[in-house]
């Protein structure tokens, strides 16, 4: 904890001491959590996880020889004499046997049907009268919800109808997020678990892809997946088609790993990512490594219909919303931009060459 806690401002809470993650953007006290005990840590955001070690390694760019070294001056120990660092206990959560946490589905229908700062921005853009009639379908099909405090709840609810979590995040009337808010952003899990509704001693919360419950309802559909829930949301809208092609989210450029695809992957689908004009090169190179030959990047909506205006890391979101709000400006044709044929275009062309 001692060596950690130079790197992160920590606060101790019961057990454990919590602090805001260095490994990703991160806005919420309480993700990042240190257990003194076992001598490790865990974001429960973005899924970093490991020993001292680990965290030296990545957080202070330093080699695996390096972080020995520093671990030994700190402790004393001349490497001159064979360096053996002190045992530990491997805690049941590190071999992943802790079931997986599962809310209550009545959590879900509790929070559904309430209008958020979000929901209410989606309902005042420049829609074409067949995208207007889907948002109820759509908001009702994610089960997004409100919370008392005006967040936007992203229920994570897996290919088995399970719930995992919710993301509740809190956004300004233009849609972007109220990120100089600290409290705009939490979980449900973390919520319920201050509170004593579950123990991390019991269970281990883990993240699926937001939409991952879609699978089942509709079984032949291809996989389009994006990075952020409004994304999905506003794309689900846009394209339609929903029997044939559904919209999920990763919730952040690191959360594209093989184990949260394995449900897609298991059913054999094809997956489509969209990642945002920043994220291009990073998933390729997660794509690389997760090798299912069914999936592919699919840039058909970022180009040709990216300006300069809209800045090197815009994301899908800005993009549609753009080209929706040039409706205003008589310009029909956006109307019927980017045919879903287009959209597949790119798998076709890849697959007959492969």
């Amino acid at each position: 904890m001692d060596v950690i806690g130079d790197y992160v401002e920590l606060t101790k809470r019961g057990s454990r001491y919590v602090g805001l993650c260095p490994f990703h953007d991160d806005h919420h006290l309480g993700n990042f959590v240190v257990y003194p005990r076992g001598n490790c840590y865990k974001c429960f955001a973005c899924d970093a996880k490991g020993g001292v070690v680990d965290f030296l390694m990545k957080h202070a760019n330093m080699t695996y020889r390096q972080a020995i070294e520093e671990l030994a001056h700190r402790a004393g120990v001349s490497l001159e004499q064979p360096y053996i660092p002190a045992p530990r206990t491997i805690t049941k959560k590190e071999y992943r046997s802790l079931p997986t946490l599962r809310l209550p589905f009545k959590m879900v229908e509790r929070y559904k049907g309430i209008e958020s700062t979000l929901t209410k921005w989606i309902n005042k853009l420049n829609w074409s009268e067949s995208q207007r009639k889907r948002i109820p379908e759509i908001l009702d099909m994610y089960h997004v919800g409100t919370s008392k405090f005006g967040h936007t709840i992203f229920w994570q609810i897996d290919d088995t109808g399970g719930v995992r979590t919710g993301k509740m995040m809190k956004y300004l009337p233009d849609g972007h997020r109220d990120k100089n808010n600290r409290g705009s952003f939490a979980w449900v899990h973390h919520k319920l678990l201050t509170v004593g509704k579950w123990s991390d001693e019991q269970f281990e919360m883990r993240q699926t892809l937001f939409g991952m419950h879609l699978l089942l309802r509709f079984p032949k559909a291809e996989v389009h997946i994006v990075e952020s829930e409004k994304t999905a949301l506003l794309c689900s809208i846009f394209f339609g088609d929903l029997e044939h092609h559904i919209w999920m989210a990763t919730g952040g450029k690191s959360n594209l790993t093989k184990e949260k695809l394995a449900p897609i992957i298991n059913s054999n689908r094809i997956i489509s990512l969209h990642p945002d004009k920043d994220g291009v090169d990073e998933w390729k190179e997660r794509l690389d490594k997760i090798f299912y030959k069914k999936s592919y990047i699919n840039q058909s909506i970022i180009y040709p219909y990216w300006k300069p205006e809209d800045g090197d890391k815009a994301d899908i979101a800005d993009i549609l919303v753009r080209l929706i709000t040039e409706r205003d400006n008589k310009n029909s044709h956006v109307s019927e931009i980017i045919p879903r044929t287009e959209i597949c275009k790119t798998f076709l062309i890849n697959n007959n060459n492969g």
